[in-house]
């Protein structure tokens, strides 16, 4: 098999020849196409639209190259793995399953209307010269900003390009004691003895008996619901501005789209295995990560892929820090982390927090699915009381109305502690999480969120005349897929210290999540969550960043492999407005022009 691809000089191209043993070898073509031709002064002056939109496209295949090389690679690469999960589309053969085409007069992927849809025409077909914005990204208006912005939006920042930085901050160390000096192990099995489950053998709690524990009273998400698509819905605005290439998307129930949480990370059983389930159990699920007020309080929702019609039900979890009581027993205070990211790896759950209210948590927090408590089974937890306080009061535990509750492990610090972590600076600021399955082994990326808008150390500029930081992204090794691990499975040496492998300066500020497939990375930024839609950059270090909308409110990252090894990989986001029609799940093919 043979593909051409265009070279990252956005002008060339490459022979991508696979033999029958799954090798790629690649060769470069003789050079010309677009770019070897020069164009007049005289034409220059005269059509300053076709030269921009020509320029979009130049800058713009130097990321679409390894797009490309993805979408060839990525079959080659996956060729092994056993991807048996249900399609997106599993089901639009149910009757009873509105279609995606009868939703807000779309038509295909595009999110465009049949009347302004583009055919395209077949690979390696010579066409006009002229941008299509429907097969090219690069003319996305994401990438054009209006003159006249919207009332109320801050200024949407011009990205700029990753560039290497240094690792030093980056060094991790595992603490597994809280600050009485137990350690978590201890006071988990303890605990567990404590609440006296019933029957007796009670271990924990799977997340597949977790989904169906409380059927069928709910809480239940609508899949494809029209309201995020429609006027001012978090994927389009009313100017006529629109999330591109949706696949698909869902809207939470009303109680929790508004209220005193906000949805933050978001994962998945794909990160969790290759083969898409949860480790060591059945369930196909979204995981995603929230904080209470002033981030006094955390929780994770596992959501079923597998749903009834068009409803998928989920599940809350409370996280919870155990302690020693002073009476003996073990209780648990809320865990207040700010949950920017999440990353669901083998059995465990990676908290990314940079809470500022609490720095003594700024890192990777570990929290193992095998301490997942159901207290239901507890015979002295009270789990219809919402007004007492979380934790154990005259013998009896409450946790506010949570069923389920899941204790801290530990927790991967930087090496400087207890102080506010800051942006471009030491201790680095953990916002957000992202599992990168193309790499061997797998990787994580973390990032910082940064806020020019503040006057403070966390994104003031080294110096007055320098620019406005971004703040960083750094990538970790994960353990191997294919054993048991400790620790959360982030690799660490004999030191027992986890060490970045690689960092970078992101695209822009207010960085909300990022991730990378095939050297790729992709950014979300919001600044607000109500005014303008949000954007998604493209970008490869030392590359211009190609923008593309995002949903208004956009938060991190998570791929979802479902499309078997022949399909690179759909990225999923969530959004914390509010309302059903501004917090939803939502996922985008970026792999298409």
């Amino acid at each position: 098999m043979t593909v051409i691809s265009p070279l990252l000089d956005g002008a060339a191209t490459a022979a991508v020849a696979v033999d029958s043993g799954g090798t790629a070898a690649f060769s470069p073509a003789p050079y010309g196409g677009p770019g070897g031709t020069s164009h007049g002064g005289g034409n220059r002056n005269k059509n300053k639209k076709r030269q921009r939109q020509y320029s979009h496209q130049k800058n713009a295949q130097r990321q679409h190259a390894l797009r490309d090389l993805t979408q060839i690679l990525a079959p080659l690469q996956k060729a092994g793995t056993d991807t048996r999960a249900l399609p997106y589309n599993w089901q639009a053969a149910d009757a009873k399953t509105a279609p995606w085409t009868s939703l807000n007069d779309v038509d295909s992927v595009d999110n465009r209307s049949r009347d302004t849809q583009v055919v395209r025409e077949p690979a390696g077909t010579a066409t006009d010269t002229t941008a299509d914005p429907a097969a090219d990204s690069a003319t996305d208006p994401a990438a054009n900003p209006p003159a006249d912005p919207v009332v109320g939006a801050q200024p949407v920042p011009t990205p700029v390009p990753m560039r290497t930085t240094g690792t030093g901050d980056y060094t991790l160390s595992w603490n597994d004691r809280n600050a009485q000096g137990n350690t978590y192990g201890d006071l988990i099995r303890q605990l567990r003895q404590d609440l006296q489950f019933s029957p007796p053998g009670y271990s924990y709690t799977k997340v597949s008996e977790l989904l169906a524990g409380s059927l069928p009273g709910g809480p239940f998400a609508n899949r494809r619901c029209p309201a995020p698509m429609q006027d001012s819905g978090a994927l389009v605005t009313p100017q006529g501005e629109r999330v591109r290439n949706v696949v698909d998307w869902f809207c939470l129930a009303p109680d929790d789209a508004t209220g005193m949480w906000t949805p933050q990370g978001i994962s998945g059983t794909w990160d969790s295995t290759a083969q898409g389930t949860a480790y060591e159990d059945t369930a196909q699920a979204f995981v995603f990560s929230w904080h209470g007020p002033a981030n006094n309080a955390s929780r994770v929702t596992f959501l079923n892929e597998v749903g009834v019609g068009p409803f998928n039900h989920y599940q809350h979890v409370l996280l919870v820090n155990p302690f020693k009581d002073a009476s003996g027993p073990v209780s648990f205070d809320p865990m207040r982390i700010h949950a920017g990211g999440v990353v669901w790896y083998h059995q465990y759950l990676l908290i990314a927090d940079d809470n500022r209210e609490h720095p003594e948590n700024n890192g990777i927090l570990v929290f193992d699915l095998r301490d997942l408590f159901d207290l239901g089974l507890s015979a002295v937890s009270d789990i219809t009381n919402t007004g007492r306080p979380i934790g154990l009061h005259n013998g009896t535990y409450y946790s506010q109305g949570y069923r389920y509750i899941l204790p801290l492990r530990g927790i991967w610090r930087p090496q400087v502690t207890g102080v506010r972590c800051a942006s471009m600076s030491s201790p680095p600021c953990f916002g957000y999480l992202g599992l990168d399955r193309s790499t061997s082994p797998p990787s994580v990326l973390t990032g910082e969120w940064c806020d020019p808008r503040q006057p403070t150390p966390t994104c003031r500029p080294a110096t007055p005349q320098a620019a406005a930081p971004t703040g960083r992204v750094a990538r970790y090794r994960m353990a191997p897929d294919t054993s048991a691990c400790d620790r959360g499975c982030l690799a660490y040496g004999t030191d027992n210290r986890a060490r970045a492998t690689a960092a970078y300066t992101q695209p822009t500020p207010w960085t909300q999540g990022g991730i990378s497939w095939n050297g790729l990375y992709q950014f979300t930024m919001s600044n607000n969550r109500t005014a303008t839609l949000g954007r998604r950059y493209e970008a490869v270090p030392g590359g211009q960043p190609v923008a593309h909308f995002a949903a208004r409110g956009v938060q991190e990252l998570y791929w979802h492999r479902s499309g078997g090894p022949a399909q690179p990989p759909i990225l999923w986001s969530i959004t914390e407005g509010e309302g059903v029609k501004n917090r939803v799940l939502y996922g985008v093919n970026p792999w298409i022009p």
